[in-house]
Order: structure tokens, then C-alpha cells, then sequence
């Protein structure tokens, strides 16, 4: 892995594998490092304000999953074992165990790198999703990324898989996200096949401490509600994290929040590990 970061801004870092360039913004610091694995529609970038103030003076790591700007564009035979392969290369860089943040379809894939053995000292799931999840929407999706209506992609991601109102498209559409979003749109009918097509099991055993965090406003609802419930009864979490007045956008609409509910789920480390040395011998 290259990287030429300042010691407290976020700065792009890359690392090649078989199939491409992969990379990732990273905040250095010390201790245990944190490592956060976005969700489909968003990137590292979309995570910038959360890093502000997530887990004070230690390292942190947020990926560009491929499909994104600057990583390799998803291979041929792409599926969920592929992004666990690229994650288990990113956590081979780091030479301690780390604490892993998955947001939506990242909590997937962070659930499944811990199986294959990844070194993980406690785990935060962000509103985790896997099968069945946006079935009914996926043909609609398939059909218009392949068509190469990245416009109608983003709709439907919105109003037919998330549930949004064509009028929050609309004002989506006015605004200078929307150029981002088309872009953010190209990999997700493949995204969402991979979920779908990847049978998700409760593990035999399950001895990583775990935090499920949901929004109030998609806690109870499709099609974020029943994949939390399913994370929840796989990994024995009995207590749910709310962030209030939030639904899966919390990393956009309410960062600080959402870093202090991480913070909260990734324990205390934080406060000793940024304390002065002392001269005391």
C-alpha cells in the first residue's frame, strides 16, 4: 500500500490486486486502526464527515469499494467473495487487529471477512442488508444500468428499493449531488445481484463483540428493517442502536452522530491511546 497523507487529514492511498488498482482514504493516528466499508450509492468520500470525528487520534481507513472513483471497475464474475478478497487484502496491510464499521451491503461483506478468519477485534453494522433485499426492484435496476439509463437507475434506487418519494428524487435531481449519484448508480444492479444471489447463514459461533446501528425513521420498515432484524438474530445482538430522526443516509445527514453511536460501539481505546507519554520510570 502507497500512501503520502499528513498525519491528521484523510488522504487517498492505493494498493493493487489481481483484478486492478483498489483504494481508500486513510487518516493516520494510533492504536487499533478502524476500517469502514460503505454501502451501495456511496464512496469513501461519502464518509469524510464521519471520519471527523470518529475514534479521535487513531488510524482510520475507508475504502473505495470497486466501481468507485479511482478503483478498479467490478471484474468479470463479480460477487460478494470478491469484495471479502478485497478486504482481506486492505486488513493485510495493517499489522494489528482492527475495528470494522460495515455500512448496508458493507456489513455483509464485513460479516463475512470475520468467517474467513480476518483478525477483527469488535464489529459495527451500520443498518447491514443481505437476501432477500430489493428483489422486486432488481430486474427494474438490472435493466435500466444495463440500458445505460444511470438517471432512472437512481430513481428507482430511491423510490422502488429504499422507499423515498418521487418528489425527494426530484429535488435529488436539482441539486449538485445528482452528477455524483449517476455515477455512484453504474455498479448497483451487480451489487444488488451479488446480495441477492449469496446465501447469508447464521455463523456457528459468534464471539466478535457486535453494535447493529438503524435509523429511527427505517427501523421498522422494508427494506432496511427485516435485514436488521436477520443480522441481529445471526450475530446475538439483542439491543439495537437507534440514531434518531435517521434512516440509512445517517453518514450524509447526521455524521457526528453516527460517529459518536461507532465510537460508542468500538469502546473507550480512544481516550487512552491519544493521553501524553509520561517520563515516569
Amino acid at each position: 500500500m502507497s500512501s503520502g497523507h499528513a498525519a491528521d487529514a484523510p488522504a487517498e492511498v492505493t494498493l493493487e490486486s489481481d483484478h486492478g488498482t483498489l483504494t481508500a482514504l486513510a487518516r493516520t493516528g494510533q492504536g487499533t486502526p478502524v476500517v469502514v466499508v460503505h454501502g451501495v450509492m456511496a464512496d469513501a468520500n461519502a464518509w469524510k464527515h464521519v471520519v471527523e470525528t470518529l475514534a479521535p487520534g487513531r488510524p482510520v481507513l475507508v475504502l473505495n469499494r470497486r466501481g468507485r472513483a479511482a478503483s478498479a471497475p467490478l471484474n468479470e464474475g463479480y460477487d460478494v467473495a470478491t469484495e471479502v478478497r478485497d478486504l482481506l487484502l486492505w486488513l493485510a496491510t495493517l499489522e494489528s487487529p482492527v475495528d470494522l464499521v460495515g455500512h448496508s451491503y458493507g456489513g455483509l461483506i464485513a460479516v463475512e471477512v470475520i468467517r474467513r478468519g480476518a483478525r477483527v477485534r469488535s464489529l459495527v453494522l451500520y443498518e447491514p442488508v443481505a437476501h432477500p433485499f430489493g428483489a422486486a426492484a432488481a430486474p427494474l435496476l438490472t435493466a435500466a444500468v444495463t440500458a445505460g439509463d444511470l438517471d432512472a437507475a437512481v430513481e428507482i434506487i430511491n423510490v422502488d428499493l429504499s422507499g423515498y418519494t418521487r418528489g425527494h428524487v426530484e429535488a435529488l435531481r436539482a441539486s449538485p449531488a445528482w452528477p455524483k449519484l449517476l455515477h455512484l448508480a453504474a455498479p448497483t444492479g451487480a451489487e444488488l445481484r451479488a446480495i441477492n444471489t449469496f446465501t447469508f447463514t447464521a455463523p456457528g459461533s459468534w464471539t466478535i463483540p457486535t453494535t447493529i446501528i438503524a435509523g429511527e425513521h427505517s427501523r421498522n420498515r422494508p427494506p432496511y428493517g427485516p435485514s436488521v432484524d436477520l443480522f441481529a438474530k445471526a450475530l446475538q445482538v439483542t439491543d439495537v442502536t437507534i440514531l434518531a430522526d435517521q434512516d440509512h443516509l445517517g453518514h450524509v445527514t447526521a455524521p457526528h452522530d453516527l460517529a459518536r453511536a461507532i465510537n460508542d460501539g468500538i469502546g473507550e481505546e480512544t481516550t487512552l491511546l491519544v493521553q501524553a507519554p509520561t517520563n515516569d520510570r
